[in-house]
């Protein structure tokens, strides 16, 4: 052991959360990783062979303009069937989120899709719930039968948002101008159950704008009074409760620590998983570290990009989806582009598989780092994340006497400066002295097989 260098120490026998996925949306513009000015296939690998993204979260249009019908369904089918097909290679199954942007305009107060109206209301003055609740067992059906497996639901984007775009609010208590919340999620599961029995999709909830934790309460404490048991996971945007500048496409990653850990307070005493379920803004770097926050601080069991691809004229490789869409072939010869957040999320992504568990980590004499551990339902893969915050290169140390072998996977997103941008280049194994060099803004997983 060389006492200048950093070293690394984890703990296999302290465990804590399972992990779900990591995944990304597939919403606006979809439609587009089919167009003839790009080459689809390296597109999809790229997300689902590469990345490997077990998530998927698809925006529920059932009735949107036609009745009984879906315009989206198509795009979503090509989608979920490439996914599918990638993540039957290492024999998995992608996971399928369902959310609802707007109902169709018949439940909504405003006659509209767009933002700014809530539930639509009977003759007497009552909410249409148990109306609402049937259109969502209707849009499962209808998924279902075009070939899309929904696995889980959320019954509201930004319940707690008034939207420019598709948008519906719902109070956290029912009022005579905002409907429930929870009443409108409980006539939904209700229905759910009924219809599907132990095959109803699982429940997400309340997928607000803000992660502060009251707030998350608030919306879920009457669910929870009633029917505890229809929540799968406490779902949550961090567009509120920690500081980011979409202009200039910064995140201050530490200062949602404080909600990340009264999240914990709040909800340890129930075994709701907890999900991310959208964010982007971000520089690569500085999401890197916020999705680590999310593991450590909140223990996160789920965690969605905004948005996995996305039309953008400026094709920056700090723009803010993962994969970039320009009209006119300016990126390369396949029509799209990679983004820094792709970078950052495939670090975790690509082996951080679906029930693996996160472990004790730490770093002794690493102030500006950030790392977190993961191992396999087996025991016999751990790996981990190294995130280092400075400009200054270390070299990191992993003793470890059951390490059998070794690989590590590194980028380098200079905040300021992007000529030394390294993107996830494969560094081959430890030195024989188990060490590793860590440049100054950098991501690295490094992936242990165990004896």
């Amino acid at each position: 052991m060389n006492d200048t260098y950093l070293q690394y120490k984890y703990c296999l026998n302290k465990r804590y959360q399972k992990i779900d996925g990591f995944g990304g949306a597939f919403t606006w513009y979809s439609e587009r990783v089919f167009s003839s000015e790009r080459n689809t296939t390296s597109l999809l690998n790229a997300l689902f062979a590469d990345a490997k993204l077990s998530i998927i979260r698809f925006k529920n249009e059932y009735s949107y303009y036609t009745a009984g019908n879906a315009e989206n369904a198509d795009v979503m089918l090509h989608i979920y069937k490439a996914a599918v097909e990638k993540a039957a290679a290492y024999g998995e199954k992608p996971i399928i989120l369902l959310s609802c942007w707007s109902p169709p305009t018949y439940l909504k107060s405003n006659h509209d899709i767009i933002g700014g109206g809530t539930l639509a209301k009977h003759e007497d003055g009552t909410y249409m719930y148990e109306e609402y609740a049937r259109w969502w067992v209707e849009s499962v059906q209808y998924y279902s039968a075009q070939g899309v497996r929904i696995d889980y639901i959320s019954i509201q984007n930004e319940c707690d948002y008034t939207a420019e775009w598709d948008g519906c609010e719902f109070n956290q208590e029912e009022t005579s101008t905002q409907a429930s919340y929870a009443k409108a999620f409980l006539a939904v599961y209700n229905a759910m159950k009924k219809k599907f029995g132990d095959r109803a999709p699982k429940m997400i909830a309340p997928e607000t704008m803000s992660c502060e934790p009251t707030k998350l309460y608030a919306y879920v404490k009457d669910i929870i009074a009633v029917a505890p048991e229809s929540i799968y996971g406490i779902g949550y945007h961090l567009y509120i409760g920690g500081v980011s500048d979409e202009d200039n496409n910064t995140v201050q990653y530490d200062s949602f620590s404080q909600n990340f850990t009264d999240i914990k307070k709040c909800f340890d005493k129930y075994t709701y998983a907890r999900w991310q379920t959208e964010f982007f803004r971000g520089k690569g770097l500085q999401t890197a570290a916020l999705i680590n926050n999310t593991m450590v601080q909140a223990n996160m069991n789920g965690y969605i990009y905004w948005s996995a691809v996305w039309m953008d004229e400026s094709a920056e490789l700090e723009a803010r989806e993962l994969i970039s869409f320009q009209d006119e072939n300016k990126v390369n010869v396949d029509g799209w582009s990679y983004c820094a957040d792709y970078f950052a999320l495939r670090h975790f992504s690509e082996f951080i598989r679906p029930g693996y568990t996160r472990v004790e980590a730490s770093m002794q004499g690493g102030d500006d780092f950030r790392t977190s551990a993961y191992l396999s339902e087996d025991g016999k893969k751990l790996v981990l994340i190294v995130i280092n915050l400075s400009k200054t290169e270390k070299i990191l140390q992993i003793p470890g006497d059951k390490i059998v072998s070794s690989s590590l996977y590194q980028s380098v997103l200079g905040l300021e400066d992007s000529s030394s941008n390294i993107l996830y280049e494969n560094k081959g194994a430890l030195k024989t002295d188990s060490t590793a060099k860590i440049p100054g803004e950098s991501i690295t997983t490094i992936v242990l097989m165990l004896e």
